[in-house]
């Protein structure tokens, strides 16, 4: 259900920009050629993930979930894309959490106030960093809690320290 809302929401954003573009060459799709193609199938994945009856690799995890994010949220003409917080608690931010959050071993995050002790930051400033996506995140909807992914720390540091040594 989750899947198909998602598709069908997409679905209608295309419908709209071709009727503006081009309407002669709008083609309408069901919801299983929705759900063949590339975007119903990295969701498709996407919800096995999060339910955990399969494991892949972090970094194809990451980018099915980059990609979808790109597809809903990366506005025409602009450099980048932001997700709003409001998006991880609708039934499809919650999946994509998941499914990222079982990407990772419990060793490579790290808690928000954990990461602002390494920082030397406050908590606010963490935040932050994770909306600039400088601090990549991931979130337990179980306990409700965020972590940061600690590599994201250990690279901030390394930089911190190579610009106090003047490299």
């Amino acid at each position: 259900m989750v899947m198909d809302n998602a598709l069908q929401l997409v679905y209608s954003h295309y419908h709209r920009l071709v009727t503006q573009l081009a309407p002669e060459t709008f083609q309408s799709l069901s919801l299983d050629q929705l759900r063949g193609g590339p975007l119903g199938q990295d969701l498709l994945r996407l919800a096995r993930l999060a339910r955990g009856q399969v494991r892949e690799p972090q970094e194809l995890v990451l980018e099915a979930i980059d990609s979808v994010l790109q597809l809903l949220f990366w506005p025409v003409a602009a450099d980048d894309y932001t997700v709003p917080r409001s998006f991880w608690d609708t039934d499809l931010g919650r999946m994509l959490a998941l499914a990222k959050y079982r990407a990772y071993d419990q060793s490579e995050l790290v808690s928000i106030g954990n990461a602002a002790q390494q920082l030397e930051v406050t908590r606010p400033t963490i935040y932050r960093w994770m909306d600039e996506k400088r601090l990549n995140y991931v979130r337990d909807d179980m306990s409700g809690r965020t972590f940061v992914v600690r590599r994201d720390i250990d690279h901030m540091k390394t930089v911190e320290l190579e610009y106090e040594a003047g490299v």
